[in-house]
Formats: structure tokens, sequence, C-alpha cells
């Protein structure tokens, strides 16, 4: 049971890491929404060059953590494949179909007969 438990705590731990970066990636992406134009509007119109590069950095770094916990979220998310067990013997194992007239038994089942 051990095992079992160990499995389930594993699953349990991905699935927080995921939501983990998940969040960490919107976060990051906020901060780029709210950085990046500002910082090159700054630079464009020259009113605060080093405010102005600070933000627009500030910003690059924030989408460069953005694109990171994507695709660290992405690699997290990978579904667990379950070990290969024994093989199940009737799978390639053709069975008759059963038949279609079953006979006496059903004597009543049909339509018209009493």
């Amino acid at each position: 049971m051990s095992a079992l438990m160990g499995e389930y705590e594993k699953g349990r731990r991905r699935a927080a890491r995921f939501w983990m970066l998940l969040i960490a990636a919107f976060a990051a992406g906020v901060g780029v929404w709210l950085t990046l134009p500002y910082g090159i509007v700054l630079v464009a119109g020259d009113v605060g060059a080093v405010g102005g590069w600070g933000l627009a950095m500030l910003g690059a770094a924030l989408l460069a953590g953005v694109v990171a916990a994507g695709v660290a979220a992405a690699r997290v998310r990978v579904p667990v494949t379950s070990s290969p067990g024994k093989p199940n013997e009737r799978f390639d194992r053709v069975d008759p179909s059963p038949d279609p007239e079953p006979g006496v038994v059903w004597s009543g089942a049909k339509l018209g007969s009493m």
C-alpha cells in the first residue's frame, strides 16, 4: 500500500508544481504587460532614457520568465504512463461468435411462437 501512496503523492506534487509554474507564468505575463510597453514608450520618446531602458530590460526579463515558466509547466504536465504488466492472453485470441439460433431454450422468445 505504501507504493500506491507514494505514486499518489508523486502525482499530487507534480500537479502542485504545474499549477505553481502556471501561476508564476501568469504573474510574469502581467508584469510584462505593465512594464515593457511603458518602457518602450519612454525610450522612443527620449523622455526618461535611463528609466525607460530599465523598464524595457525588466519587461524583457519578465518575458523570458514567462517563456521559461510556460515550457517548464508543459514539461511537468507530461502524463505518467503505467509500467508494463503481463500481457493479456485473450487480446489476440479470436473467439467464435455465439450461435444466432439458440435452440429450444428460447422457444417463447420469437415472434409468433407459443
